[in-house]
């Protein structure tokens, strides 16, 4: 198809100028979500790599069997923000399944559906070390019958959930919709995109239909897996360490499993709030159905905040982390304190 018969060009020259207003916003734009994205991981980085280092050196023995979770946590959530912002920054253009990637990924030729795919799994892999969390703090518990024993059965639990979670997404790019046609069809809808919908090379992923309801029912059921694991590992938490006592597990033994579950669940919930309150004021702000690329950008910005958060809630949650942390500072502002050296007034008067 020639430039001339383009129906996607003959709209942004011929109608675009004198129906749109284009939208001159920092952060409407592709610049504006992968410099910001990029800064914040930045901000971050030192952060989580301080987490990584109080991780593998000032864990304390009676925290040996969550050493390994948290720091699987931590890492994931290094790699997720990495590649977030630097390799397949995701422009989408929501709620239509049609976007871009900006990054490295996309420099070097990668195709847009792989660069998808791969923000999609390591955010799986982020969403699954969080689960693994409530795994490990229930299986802890000795006496939970529902406990996963043994590694290698740990390794099966986790190997088939990303299985599933990942091969249930494949489906539609098996049967990519005409990409003119889906992106006119936007038009319809939401005659003044970003001037990118037309300057960039999109990805229509799917349009109204069969493959656009099975994205979201795919998301859905994503979203209910993980979370009835996670609720299921805490409901086994709370019914052995607060509901069924036991006077095989002494009082001291009991205390440091109670204080290591609300360690894990305010680790958790930190990231958890940040997330989904800028979320839940985008949704309520656009109650008049207009479209805001600000607000999408926004989101993808939030997901870079919630992985930095989340090594930050390591530190600050657990107690030997926080410690070497204020020691830290401490011994900064104690070398900084000027030394006051007092002379005896008989070696004066001498």
């Amino acid at each position: 198809m020639t430039e001339k018969t383009d129906p996607l060009t003959q709209y942004f020259k011929n109608v675009y100028p004198h129906l749109c207003i284009p939208d001159s916003r920092f952060l409407s734009s592709k610049q504006g979500l992968v410099n910001t994205s990029r800064v914040i991981v930045l901000l971050f980085l030192p952060i989580q790599l301080l987490t990584a280092y109080c991780i593998l050196k000032k864990t304390p023995e009676n925290m040996k069997n969550i050493k390994g979770s948290i720091n699987n946590l931590n890492i994931w959530c290094m790699v997720s923000s990495i590649i977030y912002a630097f390799f397949a920054c995701a422009y989408y253009f929501h709620p239509y399944k049609i976007g871009f990637t900006i990054g490295l990924l996309a420099d070097w030729g990668v195709p847009t559906i792989i660069n998808f795919y791969v923000a999609y799994i390591v955010n799986i892999l982020v969403i699954m070390s969080i689960t693994v969390l409530f795994e490990n703090r229930s299986s802890l518990i000795v006496r939970n019958r529902f406990r996963i024993k043994t590694t290698f059965h740990r390794f099966i639990w986790i190997l088939l959930n990303i299985l599933w979670f990942v091969v249930i997404i494949l489906p539609p790019g098996f049967d990519m919709p005409d990409q003119m046609e889906a992106k006119m069809l936007v038009l319809k809808t939401c005659p003044c995109p970003p001037t990118e919908f037309f300057t960039e090379k999109l990805l229509a992923t799917a349009k109204d239909g069969f493959w656009d309801a099975y994205i979201r029912s795919s998301a859905l059921v994503v979203f209910l897996g993980f979370t009835i694991q996670a609720v299921f590992f805490t409901c086994c938490c709370i019914f052995y360490l607060f509901i069924s006592s036991s006077s095989h597990v002494s009082p001291q033994t009991g205390r440091l499993q109670i204080r290591a579950f609300y360690g894990v669940v305010i680790q958790t919930l930190i990231p958890i709030v940040l997330l989904l309150v800028p979320i839940m004021i985008f949704m309520s702000s656009r109650t008049d159905g207009s479209y805001d690329q600000v607000q999408n950008n926004l989101q993808i910005i939030t997901s870079c905040i919630q992985n930095g958060a989340t090594s930050l809630s390591i530190l600050l949650v657990h107690h030997p982390y926080r410690n070497f942390v204020k020691s830290i500072f401490y011994n900064k502002k104690s070398k900084s304190s000027p030394t006051v050296h007092v002379v005896n007034d008989s070696f004066i008067n001498t």
